[in-house]
C-alpha cells in the first residue's frame, strides 16, 4: 500500500515539476514584455471582417476596433496566449506518449484559440447591449471561464489519455 502511494506521490511531483518549468516561458513572456503584436493585429483584422460580413458598423485603428458608441482593443491579453500556453504546458507534463500529447495538442490549442474569439464577438456584442455590465463579463465572468475551459479540455483529454492506456 505504501508503494503505491509513493508511485503516485513520485507521479505527481514529477507532474509538477515539469508544469512549473513549462510555465517559464509565460513568466518570460511577463517580464520582458515581449510583443504579440502580429498575433494582436491577425485577430483584430480578421474579427473587423466578420463583423463587416454581418453589416456591423465598425472601423479599425490598429488593434482598435471602433463602434458609434465604445471601442475595444485587442491587447496581447486578448489573443488568449496565456491559456494556450498553459494548456501546452499541462500536456506535455502529464504522463503519456508523444503521439498523444499532439493529439492533444492539435485539438486543445485551436478550441481554446476558437473559444477566445467568441469571448471577443461576445464582449462586442455586451458592449453593444448592456455596457454597463461589460466589465464585469470580461474581468470576472469570462477570466474565470477561459480558465476552466483549459482545465476542462485538458481533463478530457488526460481522462481519454488515461483509460486508452488501461
Amino acid at each position: 500500500m505504501d508503494l503505491i502511494k509513493d508511485k503516485k506521490l513520485k507521479e505527481t511531483l514529477i507532474f509538477l515539476a515539469k508544469l512549473i518549468l513549462l510555465s517559464i516561458p509565460l513568466y518570460i513572456v511577463i517580464w520582458f514584455n515581449i510583443s504579440f503584436a502580429f498575433a494582436q493585429d491577425f485577430l483584430a483584422y480578421h474579427i473587423f471582417h466578420f463583423l463587416k460580413f454581418f453589416n456591423i458598423q465598425v472601423s479599425r485603428d490598429g488593434f482598435n476596433l471602433i463602434f458609434q458608441n465604445f471601442s475595444i482593443i485587442i491587447n496581447k491579453d486578448c489573443i488568449g496566449w496565456k491559456g494556450i500556453l498553459f494548456f501546452f504546458a499541462l500536456v506535455l507534463s502529464t504522463k503519456s506518449t508523444w503521439k498523444k500529447r499532439f493529439i492533444g495538442l492539435f485539438i486543445g490549442i485551436p478550441a481554446v484559440f476558437s473559444v477566445n474569439i467568441l469571448r471577443i464577438i461576445f464582449m462586442i456584442w455586451v458592449g453593444f447591449n448592456i455596457p454597463n455590465t461589460f466589465s464585469i463579463f470580461h474581468d470576472i465572468l469570462w477570466q474565470g471561464s477561459m480558465i476552466f475551459l483549459v482545465l476542462f479540455l485538458w481533463l478530457i483529454w488526460w481522462k481519454a489519455t488515461y483509460l486508452i492506456n488501461q
